[in-house]
């Protein structure tokens, strides 16, 4: 048995799953006469980028040429800082409006990326090998 990477839980109220490419937000409000639900899909470059930060951005930055070699050439995708920051801007939007704050991706001048989220928590399942 094998535990394979499923998805990460952003706050109390925000899920990323891998496997189906989607964001979603279960509000945890509890006043029964409101039902609020949210999602978005990614596409695969962008889910890429987002997992990669998600696991290695957290606490310290990522260069841009860390991210265009293991989420563009990697995937024999050709990899450019121009396709990078288009990327990284559209995705900033669809966690905004997801209710995340508006810069959740934050470019550090000269350095890199890196993720400011609070109680980002990866999530495993369990697998037969």
């Amino acid at each position: 048995m094998e535990y394979q990477l499923h998805g990460f839980m952003i706050g109390r109220e925000v899920f990323l799953d891998i496997l189906e490419a989607r964001i979603f937000r279960l509000p945890t409000n509890k006043m029964d006469s409101v039902i609020l639900f949210c999602g978005i899909f990614l596409n695969s470059t962008m889910l890429r980028l987002f997992v990669y930060l998600l696991v290695h951005a957290r606490t310290q930055h990522v260069t841009r040429d860390e991210l265009l070699s293991n989420v563009w050439e990697n995937n024999d995708l050709s990899a450019s800082t121009q396709r990078l920051c288009k990327v990284m801007s559209n995705l900033n939007k669809k966690l905004n409006m997801l209710g995340l704050p508006e810069n959740s991706i934050i470019n550090v001048k000269g350095s890199g990326y890196i993720i400011k989220l609070d109680n980002v928590q990866p999530l495993y399942t369990l697998t037969d090998c």
